[in-house]
């Protein structure tokens, strides 16, 4: 009943591919951030970009004094863990990075963004235990924000396989933030491609971040294939109208085009 990733390279891939590159709810991983300028623990950043974040999110930060005594600052002085296949000139710029940012970060242990970055420097290294302790310490700096839970949740499904621990960090990130999409998606994804034992909150996910989220066409979209694809054909035609009369209103005349064509296969 279920087929691989690479299997499902339908018209539904095309249609995803438009809604991506269109900005609709969607956020990319791409271990890049512009440094955010020495944010003490008394400043509210004006525009912060992060590896898993968007441009302009405010982040205010929790001073480390007025904090549970339990959170503890990451070793500033652990040494590198390269993965084996790291060639040499990235070792060489992650390792000019991480000097840069825990140099900044012993000076300043409250700066947000430093932390968030170091998290992905030691990722792109293959150092996810460095990683998972930059954003852990990243999220008591800034509780309120979704981007270090989303960044665990990737870390822990994507690369250390732990699925229990992934979907806590997924799940906190659209606690966080109800409109981030694309923890929906990650989450939908977890439970219908590797976490078997869940494999039934599939559908689950999609409709409740429609309830949060009614005019999503990304849900809609994902819940009418899911639908497709376990032979639920009556609503998956339901979601693709629904998909399809809110393209129409937002005026995507590619992706109603698209939508047509699919509803045409059911």
């Amino acid at each position: 009943m279920q087929e691989s990733k690479i299997e499902r390279k339908t018209i539904l891939s095309v249609i995803l591919l438009i809604i991506f590159l269109g900005g609709v709810g969607f956020y990319i991983y791409t271990d890049t951030k512009k440094r955010s300028s020495n944010n003490s623990a008394s400043n509210v950043p004006e525009k912060t970009t992060t590896s898993e974040g968007d441009p302009g999110y405010t982040i205010k930060q929790i001073p480390v004094e007025n904090s549970a005594p339990t959170a503890k600052i990451p070793n500033l002085n652990r040494a590198i863990i390269f993965r084996a296949d790291i060639s040499q000139e990235v070792r060489e710029i992650v390792t000019k990075n991480i000097t840069r940012l825990t140099t900044s970060l012993k000076e300043d242990s409250t700066q947000f963004g430093d932390w968030l970055e170091l998290g992905v420097q030691y990722k792109i290294a293959g150092d996810y235990e460095g990683a998972k302790g930059a954003w852990e310490y990243a999220g008591f700096l800034g509780p309120e924000t979704y981007i270090p839970w989303n960044n665990l949740g990737d870390l822990y499904v994507n690369y250390l396989k732990d699925y229990p621990k992934g979907e806590m960090y997924y799940r906190k990130s659209i606690e966080k933030k109800i409109d981030y999409i694309q923890g929906y998606r990650a989450l939908y994804e977890l439970y219908y491609f590797s976490y078997k034992e869940k494999w039934n909150l599939a559908d689950d996910i999609l409709l409740e971040g429609l309830s949060k989220n009614p005019k999503s066409t990304d849900l809609m979209i994902l819940l009418a294939q899911y639908y497709k694809e376990t032979g639920d054909t009556t609503n998956a035609r339901t979601y693709y109208q629904k998909a399809l009369t809110e393209a129409k209103a937002q005026g995507n005349t590619t992706l109603t085009d698209l939508l047509k064509q699919e509803l045409q296969t059911l």
